[in-house]
């Protein structure tokens, strides 16, 4: 009767659902696995997945009130879980699309900062300390512009080879060094891959910056 057809429409829904959350979170646990890393989110593939079949339940006229909310407060999370995905896909991007970039700037600034420092330790007379120190306080808060930028956003370029005077892309690094230094007041860790060795920077050859550092979306 009735209470049957219930019974079996509310097994499915929760076979289906176990099914696609052991997918999703076995598919996540492999890769860490294999990264050696805590469980990373699932994929903005696999939140699809189980978001249409969600929505298969969903669609069925049958589905008892009490099923239905639940799948509807399920779908509600995935829908969270996408953007997260959605974003995390976007970072990983742009980590990678902007790393070379970043680690020549690192490079770049580093010995900056080594000069800096030796200029002011080499600097004897105190009238010269004020304007040095001031200095190497500017490149330091550089360093910290590459470390922690946010991940999010479409790197800008501290020493662009032309445009960066350019009034958009000084709001614009201005903004985004308010952004690093909220990460770093909440605590949140560095966002460049510090790979210190040289083997992926070619023998240390300087790398052209493309017209994304002046892109204004």
């Amino acid at each position: 009767g009735a209470e049957v057809v219930v019974h079996r429409v509310e097994g499915v829904a929760r076979r289906a659902g176990g099914v696609a959350a052991r997918r999703a979170g076995g598919a996540a646990a492999a890769v860490a696995k294999q990264a050696g890393g805590p469980a990373r989110p699932p994929s903005v593939s696999a939140v699809k997945k189980q978001m249409r079949g969600v929505q298969r339940l969903l669609n069925r006229p049958d589905l008892p009130a009490e099923t239905k909310a639940k799948q509807e407060a399920s779908l509600a999370k995935l829908d969270e879980e996408m953007r997260k995905a959605k974003r995390g896909r976007l970072e990983s991007h742009r980590s990678t699309k902007y790393h070379k970039v970043k680690f020549f700037e690192r490079q770049k600034c580093d010995r900056r900062i080594k000069q800096a420092e030796k200029k002011l330790a080499a600097a004897a007379d105190a009238t010269e300390w004020a304007p040095l120190e001031a200095e190497l306080a500017a490149h330091r808060l550089d360093l910290q512009y590459i470390r922690y930028y946010p991940p999010e956003h479409k790197y800008i370029s501290l020493y662009p080879k032309e445009g960066g005077d350019d009034e958009f892309v000084v709001k614009r690094r201005l903004k985004l060094r308010e952004l690093v230094a909220a990460r770093i007041a909440k605590g949140k860790g560095r966002t460049d891959q510090d790979d210190d060795d040289e083997s992926d920077a070619e023998g240390g050859e300087e790398v052209a910056e493309d017209d994304f550092f002046l892109s204004k979306d």
